[in-house]
């Protein structure tokens, strides 16, 4: 204990002593500040900055992480990123007056940015995004950081509007005031900051009008305006100036109008953006001066027209995205000979006619996406003949087979073509490539059977449903490791379910509804314990439900409805807390119903079209009951309607048809002077059963 002691008070001098020294020497002072900047940064739940400790060297802080000095031992550079310090800058930091570069990125620094950092003059690089810094930003520290080049303050909590002492900043480059609560209007002095490349405003809550104004800043590339802000008006015809623009993004920020014939101007625009808002219009046929043009989105928006054919200049796009349109016409030709297209996503506009067959022939072809348009004809053979993942042809009217080549399309991720007017046998293959995630083929035509091997690796949803899919399901889809969902609903497949299916650890939905699927349902499903919803019904299945379906403990659909299932309903099902819809209707069981528990949440309709059940406050059930589950056995056994019907008709015939000759008058008097109530048992439903076999014997007697 003692030597504990000696070492922390000798520990405890040599930090009074290391100050001490720092405070009578200027070399030794920016140690003391970072230490000071460290106590305040590394918050209670924070960390890092490990090695920023004592020492007696007085260029020890030259080697803490993130630090960098001149010759002269003082701080120029310091850089912590991506650490969890969850503290505050404290007003030391003005003490680092020699700071070229200061960047505090990903930290989660909170608080007010301290009104001592206008002494750091010598910045260049001033950059504290991506933390939780909030109220006004302060614009005044910045008048005297002559040097600035970079201000990124993006994605924090700053408040209040834009920043107007910035404009004397003569050689700032880049500005980033994004992702924050930024208010009111761009500012129209932004447009003297001449030396500007990069200006980025968006994801605020920016209003008013963009500045026409903005289109002086020549030596512009990059400009966001977009996301969160609700300018009003449209994009300024002045954009056009912008020589030097590469990209422009004022996606999701309410613009409205057209957009400008100027943004032609635009020679060296890379990358346009400009969906979720509500432009009007046609697309100019200018914009196919944009030669070095890479990625056109105008999605969500409503534009009218078509795709101009001038489009067929623009050699160097990879994307087009042009969804949620009011557009027409065909799809142009040259879309196909478009070299460098990866991307082309046009759905739910009013496209006619058909794809261009030489679609996917320039061997880049990844996502080609058309959904609900009024598109016809048949899929182009070529669509991957380089690296396609995603195919999405759903809701329109694309009629004839799938073609084989793309049973052989390996790198496919996604295959939807649900809804339309296909037919033929699906390429096997399909149902065997290892990256597919994805197979909705459902509402078609399509006929045959399944392929005998099945073996894609990823795949998690796969739905054939609403086709005329024959023949059995082969026991190989249980290699089918990662599938989720399994719908096969109205074809007309056949034969027993595999019981391999349920070996299918993720699996969750299965619907097999409305086929000719007949046997018994496989004990191995209370082993898939991951499943939420079952619709089995509209088969011809037979066989109890398996006794142990209550460890599917978090399954919430089940329907057995109109199949020919029979014996009792397991007791379990009451116990099964997350079942909500239950349907055993048209079935044969017997025996009563479970109470109790989530038994009560199902109504009589889930169980109706089952003759020989009866619900628990009938005091006796049917002959099929099981002796065990009813307190009156040998009376429920021995007075069933049947037995009573079969004594009846045999007294009838001993009793008081003496011979073949006596008339069918005598033989109805003795049945009419039968009295049902004498015998000993109480008539329960199914008494119409007696009723009908009376009248039966009564026909006998005629004959």
């Amino acid at each position: 204990m003692r030597s504990f002691f000696t070492c922390n008070r000798l520990h405890f001098t040599l930090i009074i002593f290391l100050f001490s020294v720092c405070v009578s020497t200027s070399r030794c002072g920016d140690l003391e500040v970072l230490l000071k900047l460290k106590s305040s940064m590394i918050g209670p739940k924070g960390s890092g900055m490990d090695d920023w400790k004592p020492s007696l060297s007085p260029a020890a802080h030259c080697s803490f992480s993130g630090i960098s000095c001149d010759q002269n031992s003082r701080v120029i550079s310091l850089n912590v990123s991506h650490t969890p310090l969850f503290g505050f800058i404290s007003p030391e930091i003005g003490l680092l007056n020699k700071l070229v570069s200061l960047t505090l990125a990903v930290d989660s620094l909170t608080g007010l940015l301290p009104m001592e950092m206008a002494n750091l003059t010598s910045l260049k690089v001033l950059n504290v995004s991506n933390n939780v810094f909030y109220g006004k930003f302060p614009g005044e520290i910045t008048l005297r950081m002559t040097e600035l080049e970079i201000l990124d303050a993006y994605n924090n909590n700053f408040s209040g509007p834009l920043p107007t002492e910035l404009v004397n900043l003569k050689n700032l480059k880049h500005l980033c005031l994004g992702g924050s609560y930024f208010s009111g209007p761009i500012p129209d002095s932004y447009s003297e900051i001449q030396s500007l490349e990069f200006l980025g405003l968006n994801g605020n809550s920016l209003t008013g009008k963009i500045p026409a104004r903005l289109g002086r800043l020549k030596n512009l590339k990059r400009l966001f305006v977009g996301y969160y802000n609700a300018f009003e008006g449209g994009i300024p015809e002045e954009l056009g100036s912008l020589s030097s623009l590469q990209r422009l993004d004022m996606a999701n920020c309410n613009l409205t109008g057209e957009i400008p014939k100027s943004l032609g101007l635009l020679k060296n625009l890379e990358a346009l953006f400009l969906q979720i808002n509500q432009l009007k219009g046609n697309i100019p046929s200018e914009l196919s001066d944009l030669v070095n043009l890479k990625t056109l989105d105008f999605s969500f928006n409503k534009l009218t027209g078509g795709i101009p054919e001038s489009f067929s200049r623009l050699k160097n796009i990879n994307l087009i995205n042009l969804f949620k349109n009011k557009l027409i016409g065909g799809i142009p030709a040259f879309i196909g000979d478009l070299p460098n297209i990866k991307v082309f996503q046009i759905w739910e506009n009013n496209f006619t006619s058909e794809l261009p067959k030489n679609l996917g022939q320039n061997g880049k072809l990844e996502v080609l996406d058309v959904t609900s348009n009024q598109l016809t004809g048949q899929i182009p053979r070529d669509l991957c003949r380089g690296k396609l993942k995603t195919l999405i042809l759903m809701d329109n009217f694309f009629s004839g087979p799938i073609p084989e080549e793309l049973g052989a399309c390996k790198s496919l991720v996604k295959v939807r073509i649900q809804m339309n007017l296909f037919n033929g046998t699906i390429p096997a293959g399909i149902f065997n490539l290892p990256l597919v995630q994805i197979i909705e083929v459902s509402h078609n035509n399509f006929s045959g059977e399944l392929p005998s091997n099945i073996s894609g690796d990823s795949l998690g949803i796969l739905d054939l449903s609403n086709n005329k899919i024959t023949g059995k399901i082969p026991p190989s889809i249980g290699n089918l490791k990662s599938l989720q969902a399994l719908f096969l609903g109205r074809n007309t497949f056949q034969g027993e379910i595999p019981s391999e299916i349920f070996d299918i650890g993720r699996l969750s939905k299965i619907n097999i509804t409305s086929n000719n699927f007949s046997g018994e349902i496989p004990t191995s499903i209370s082993r898939c314990t991951s499943l939420s919803s079952i619709d089995f019904s509209q088969n011809s299945l037979s066989g109890e439900i398996p006794e142990d379906i209550g460890s599917l403990k978090i399954l919430s659909t089940l329907n057995l409805a109109h199949n020919r299932l029979s014996g009792h309903i397991p007791n379990e099902i009451c116990s099964m807390t997350s079942l909500v819809i239950l349907n055993l209707s048209y079935n044969s069981f017997v025996g009563r119903i479970p109470s109790g528990g989530q038994c009560f949440l199902f109504k009589d309709g889930s169980f109706t079209g089952n003759p020989n059940l009866c619900t628990p406050s009938m005091v006796s059930c049917p002959a099929m009951l099981d002796p065990l589950q009813d307190s009156g056995q040998t009376r429920g056994k021995f007075c069933s309607p049947v037995f009573v019907v079969a004594v009846v008709a045999l007294a009838t015939v001993l009793l008081l048809v003496p011979s073949r000759s006596q008339t069918c008058h005598e033989c109805e008097g003795s049945v009419g002077t039968l009295e049902l109530t004498d015998v000993n048992c109480s008539l329960i439903p199914g008494s119409h059963e007696l009723q009908e076999n009376i009248h039966q014997d009564s026909l006998s007697c005629q004959m």
